[in-house]
């Protein structure tokens, strides 16, 4: 299949948890983890893998969408609006580690 497909299906599988499809392959593939976490197991299906593919081309351009930033960690998050990667790049430092605490009223 083409890799824009499968991305397109990544998506709907990674943002539709209330679809029948999410719910099998959550039960299946990743039940502790996310869609965009999950691992490839030694027994997965070709469908599980193609999906997998298409996974990589989705994040290649998935960023979060910044709300109250409690869930986004500075460092590994690609969160930012206009960079090449999306994410803070260079030493990492000893002050926040969440984008809500950026902000003057972050936790």
């Amino acid at each position: 299949m083409n890799l824009a497909l499968l991305a397109k299906h990544g998506w709907r599988v990674a943002t539709e948890e209330a679809s029948l499809l999410y719910k099998l392959l959550k039960g299946r593939y990743f039940r502790r983890s996310s869609f965009l976490n999950a691992k490839l197991g030694a027994t997965s299906s070709i469908g599980w893998r193609s999906l997998l593919e298409g996974r990589k081309v989705l994040s290649k351009g998935i960023r979060w969408r910044v709300r109250d930033g409690k869930s986004i960690n500075i460092w590994m998050e690609a969160w930012l609006p206009r960079t090449n990667y999306f994410k803070v790049r260079g030493a990492r430092g000893h002050g926040p580690r969440l984008v809500s605490q950026l902000t003057k009223n972050g936790t």
